[in-house]
């Protein structure tokens, strides 16, 4: 049985799109520029038996942060939705959660994989840097870390 894949092409960094709740979330889909696919990892369990320790797989997996990055735009309508959606997540005993998408794109920017975040939240903003002494123009970016429960491929 051969298990070697037909498509020899690489996965290229650029094609990707993040879906989140459009109604209330679209300004953070469309101004996204970057996100990463986390690590996820199985601790073992350590079994003694006779003078040896012996490791077996764990039953738990854990799941770091969804990490995002975004382009703030000039009306600031993206940052004051995820601020909003903290802000609302810390006085409210129904917090807001979404499910996150993240949709692989091939070169043609069809979609070739999925992956979803279920019950994902936000949990932190990094900070916008204001200067005068940039002479380059360069556009505001807000880092955001998303909980979830777990991914799963679409």
């Amino acid at each position: 049985m051969n298990n070697v894949t037909q498509n020899k092409n690489y996965l290229s960094p650029t094609g990707f799109k993040v879906t989140i709740n459009s109604t209330e979330f679209a300004n953070l889909e469309y101004f996204c520029t970057q996100c990463v696919l986390p690590s996820i990892s199985l601790s073992p369990v350590n079994l003694p038996f006779r003078g040896s320790q012996n490791r077996v797989a764990g039953d738990r997996i854990e799941y770091p942060p969804f990490t995002m990055k975004f382009m703030v735009s000039e009306n600031m309508e993206n940052y004051i939705e995820l601020f909003n959606w903290i802000k609302e997540n810390s006085v409210t005993e129904q917090f807001k959660k979404a499910d996150v998408v993240l949709s692989i794109l091939s070169s043609s920017n069809n979609v070739i994989k999925q992956i979803r975040y279920i019950d994902a939240f936000p949990t932190q903003m990094g900070e916008l840097e204001f200067h005068t002494q940039n002479t380059d123009v360069e556009y505001l970016t807000l880092d955001a870390s998303f909980e979830y429960n777990y991914f799963e491929f679409l």
